[in-house]
């Protein structure tokens, strides 16, 4: 990693706010043929933000577009980073980076005086993900994500192939 930047692989994710993920999903399909989608309910293993913990339950589905993860994101129960922007809008969230190392980047957003908003991690059938986004609006305009992906201790970032080797599986 450079000393003075936090250099990230291409954007791999999408994110997107949603209130009503199967309405969402149905629009993207029949639209823009963007299939298969991995859907699930859960809540995440941990949710630390600003203020702290939460305890929200979120809806997402997942489809790859031209290489990159379309994330569709629904908050069922509870309140956290999201409801800030779902209670004014639904569309837009973040743009997510994959990465395998991310503890270090983590250090060098410190260094680099970028906070962190929310950070959390999803454990799913076999796959563990870790997640941090990065309070990057007020001088990016967008919060960008760093996402880091396990099977096991393996870490694997996640890609279209990934995607659908765990849709056919049942891994996710």
């Amino acid at each position: 990693m450079s000393i003075g930047k936090l250099r990230l692989p291409k954007v791999g994710q999408i994110g997107i706010l949603v209130y009503d993920l199967e309405k969402n999903i149905h629009y993207y399909e029949n639209a823009f043929g963007i299939k298969p989608w991995i859907t699930f309910e859960k809540k995440p293993e941990f949710t630390i933000e600003k203020s702290g913990a939460v305890d929200a339950t979120l809806k997402i589905g997942t489809a790859y577009t031209g290489g990159v993860q379309l994330e569709l994101i629904q908050v069922t129960k509870g309140r956290s980073y999201y409801n800030d922007t779902l209670d004014t809008r639904e569309g837009l969230h973040h743009l997510g980076f994959m990465v395998t190392d991310m503890e270090n980047r983590l250090k060098k957003c410190e260094e680099l005086g970028i906070e962190v908003i929310q950070r959390g991690q999803l454990k799913l059938k076999l796959i563990t993900i870790d997640y941090a986004y990065l309070d990057t609006t007020k001088d990016g305009g967008c919060i960008f994500e760093l996402i880091q992906a396990r099977v096991g201790p393996i870490k694997m970032k996640m890609n279209w192939f990934n995607h659908r080797l765990s849709a056919w599986t049942g891994l996710m």
